[in-house]
């Protein structure tokens, strides 16, 4: 069932194992929970599948679900209605003891270390392989710490042309992981070679004062061919949250922590049902309490926003908080309006956190996680946690010099949390207010206005280590309430960044920060922070909660152009990341020519940046502003997209043709970057027969009418393919029927892999209806 090499390699992660005092095995628990979750899986697949084909408006397919559907309650066994469930959430805020109330961790307390709300500050995210990453992610001054085995995984597959003695990277991870827990590494280096030097890394922290660890596994959606159960591959999160538990538990448990994950992409309670049963099944096998191993969830699609009270509901003796997931989330929204040509939306460089549509989805989902985290009027048993700060600053020698913009990475840092911090004020009056009144937080604080304030957004998302990057940062989220206003009023300092005064970490809020906040209900007019007020009487009804008004603030498109210089920075984009996936890099930090910064990409800035281009190329949308396609041009921060070349007007139509132009543009950017790092003499770090591989991937896939919802698969399974049946795959995947690939197969007109590289992409299963 597991691959010979990987049983060789890694051979302490399976076998027989004493957990908790009690007896398990590997590969028989994998086996055991795939057989059982799998066809459970398949049809929540398909079920995302048909959805995503209706043909069926948007906001019809994706309203808000009829209060009288179903789900089935993993506690009891029993279904409720979707008004029930709503009801029950509306009982538990209003503080009404009714046979529907429910609220979040009930049945097993939450740890402090883990608690969202009591461990304030960021949560870093990467990969635990190679070894250095996680020395550094312990050393991190982040509280809490994500090993990612999702979106920034390192592979689980090989891509073509690995050395066969190269380890798989996601079971690298979870070694480590293994080894560190267990004190391995304790007081010992661990030395590599990079650019031609050794390095030592150490852990510099002892146990006790390590961040917190929520493991992240992929969703339902992946699939590691490297572990078969029947012949077929075994779901990635089964793989993972099976060796995470049983490697880690017993080592975590002695250090005073836990098992916990962080639970992505889910859709649906269907889906979350797959989760908690996985879960319920490993905390039986080890001898837990149910709700014992605790999880976060990544709130970043928004099909689940519809049913997210549904979703809190299923994982409610274990959920700790939801995570406005912004990159995923946003690619989302692309894709459930992707079929309407009046749902196009504007350029996605210019959506941020701070748009209006993106601000009413954070307090969505911090209303949400007080109405099921209240307890006794307190906002005790759950919080919703903030989104990923991207951004990276580059390191003191980089070639170039760009280390000069860093100020600009730290100040967007600084505002991000600051802005978040904010938005999870929210008050609730003891009796309601007179229309129109706005208490501010000092009103709140001096007991002028009677009620209760809550403070949600206490934890943040971060990408990067480094210790002052994670400092600006870490302090909005820190500092006690009452020294919110103070740091917006602080004395203002900037730092010079190429003659332009950019605010300083410590710095009070410029004019163009104060009028944003302000415009988004932040602020009053006079800049003082004014808590959501959270009204009883407005949410004493199912109805209330679940409003067309506010569906139409979370989903309606934004406003804004769509301009042929963010066309091209977005296909930049998507290139240089897929370019690192078919190397075998999940996490890839980017050189984005326009921000001046460093840019984390992951498999969700992917997802953002392709499904945007495809619904550009299959709707001919018009470019709305005049501008220029622009060329290659060597300036002191590199080769960069710059000059400007042909002009394109207002009102241009994004053609197939259009399309060719930014795709030529872009190879002849590729090829003056490798021969600027030629000429440079810099080393190249990853295979550049990849990048024509990427190229032609995104021509196909942008050009074809079929829409892919995960398109990370192609790249997982173009990356391992080798190159005689890449072509014929990408025939499978974007252009021919199935029965014709079926016919294809079996007269040995394409490669044996085509059809199940095709069924995988498409979310095709045996039996199911097409």
């Amino acid at each position: 069932m597991i691959r010979e090499d990987i049983l060789k390699q890694f051979p302490d992660l399976f076998g027989t194992k004493t957990v908790n005092g009690r007896q398990v095995n590997v590969e028989d628990t994998i086996a055991t929970l795939t057989r059982e979750v799998r066809p459970a899986i398949a049809a929540a697949l398909t079920a995302r599948r048909t959805l995503l084909e209706s043909t069926a408006p948007v906001r019809e397919k994706y309203a808000w679900p009829r209060w009288d559907e179903s789900f089935e309650d993993p506690v009891s066994g029993r279904t409720w209605t979707f008004r029930q469930i709503v009801q029950g959430l509306v009982d538990n805020f209003l503080g009404k003891e009714t046979p529907w109330r429910w609220r979040l961790n009930d049945e097993t307390p939450i740890p402090e270390h883990v608690h969202p709300s009591r461990n304030p500050g960021l949560e870093l995210t990467g990969p635990w392989s190679p070894l250095d990453m996680a020395f550094n992610a312990l050393n991190s001054p982040a509280p809490m710490n994500m090993p990612d085995f999702e979106d920034a995984s390192p592979p689980h597959f090989q891509p073509d042309g690995t050395p066969s003695n190269q380890p798989v990277g996601v079971f690298a991870a979870l070694e480590n992981a293994k080894q560190i827990h267990e004190g391995r590494w304790t007081g010992r280096p661990y030395e590599v070679v990079k650019k031609g030097k050794t390095r030592a890394y150490r852990i510099d922290k002892a146990p006790d004062r390590w961040p917190t660890r929520l493991a992240r596994p992929p969703s339902i959606h992946v699939q590691y061919d490297h572990v078969e159960v029947d012949g077929a591959p075994a779901p990635g999160l089964v793989v993972i949250t099976t060796l995470w538990t049983f490697n880690n538990l017993d080592a975590l448990a002695r250090a005073g922590s836990g098992v916990y994950f962080y639970i992505p992409k889910l859709q649906s309670p269907r889906e979350a049902l797959v989760v908690e049963r996985i879960l319920s099944r490993l905390e039986g096998l080890v001898g837990l309490p149910a709700g014992t191993l605790k999880v976060k969830m990544l709130y970043e699609e928004g099909n689940a926003g519809r049913c997210l009270p549904a979703i809190l509901w299923v994982l409610r003796r274990r959920l700790l908080g939801t995570n406005v997931g912004r990159w995923d989330y946003l690619g989302s929204l692309i894709e459930m309006w992707k079929d309407d040509p009046k749902g196009v939306f504007p350029d996605p460089q210019t959506i941020g956190m701070a748009t209006p549509n993106m601000i009413a989805y954070q307090r969505y989902n911090a209303l949400l996680m007080l109405m099921a985290g209240l307890k006794d009027g307190v906002l005790e048993n759950a919080a919703p946690i903030g989104g990923m700060a991207a951004v990276m600053i580059y390191q003191p020698g980089d070639p170039y010099g760009r280390s000069r913009y860093n100020p600009l990475a730290l100040r967007a840092m600084v505002i991000d949390k600051l802005r978040e911090r904010i938005l999870g004020l929210m008050f609730v009056p003891d009796a309601p207010l007179p229309p129109g009144a706005a208490p501010t937080l000092e009103d709140v604080l001096a007991g002028r206005v009677k009620g209760r304030l809550h403070d949600a957004y206490r934890q943040s998302w971060v990408a990067s280590p480094e210790p002052e990057y994670v400092a600006a940062g870490n302090a909005p989220l820190r500092a006690a309430v009452g020294e919110l206003q103070g740091i917006l009023d602080a004395p203002r300092a900037t730092a010079d960044v190429k003659g332009k005064p950019v605010p300083t970490v410590a710095s009070g809020l410029s004019e163009a920060e104060r009028t944003l906040l302000q415009s988004r209900g932040l602020l009053d007019a006079k800049g003082r922070i004014t808590p959501s007020v959270v009204a009883r009487e407005a949410l004493d009804a199912p109805e209330k909660l679940l409003s067309q008004e506010r569906w139409d603030a979370i989903y309606t498109p934004p406003k804004g152009d769509v301009t042929i210089e963010h066309v091209q920075h977005a296909f930049y984009m998507a290139a240089n990341y897929g370019f690192q996936i078919l190397n075998g890099n999940f996490a890839a930090a980017i050189d984005d020519y326009e921000l001046k910064l460093r840019f984390m990409n992951d498999l969700a800035t992917y997802r953002i940046n392709v499904s945007w281009l495809w619904s550009l190329v299959h709707h001919q949308a018009a470019i709305t502003k005049d501008g220029h396609l622009q060329r290659q041009v060597l300036t002191e921060d590199g080769v960069v997209i710059g000059a400007n070349a042909e002009d394109v007007k207002a009102g241009t139509r994004f053609t197939p043709e259009l399309f060719g132009m930014v795709w030529a543009y872009h190879d002849e950017w590729t090829n003056a970057f490798f021969a600027e790092q030629d000429r440079r003499g810099d080393p190249a770090r990853f295979d550049r027969t990849k990048a024509p591989v990427i190229m032609e991937l995104l021509r196909r896939q942008l050009l074809s009418p079929r829409y892919i919802q995960h398109s990370a698969r192609v790249l997982f399974v173009i990356g391992q393919a080798s190159a005689r049946d890449r072509g014929p795959l990408l025939d499978a995947i974007f252009d021919l029927p199935r029965p014709e690939i079926v016919a294809r197969v079996r007269d040995g007109k394409l490669p044996p892999g085509a059809l199940a590289a095709h069924d995988y992409v498409l979310d095709v299963f045996e039996g199911a209806p097409r």
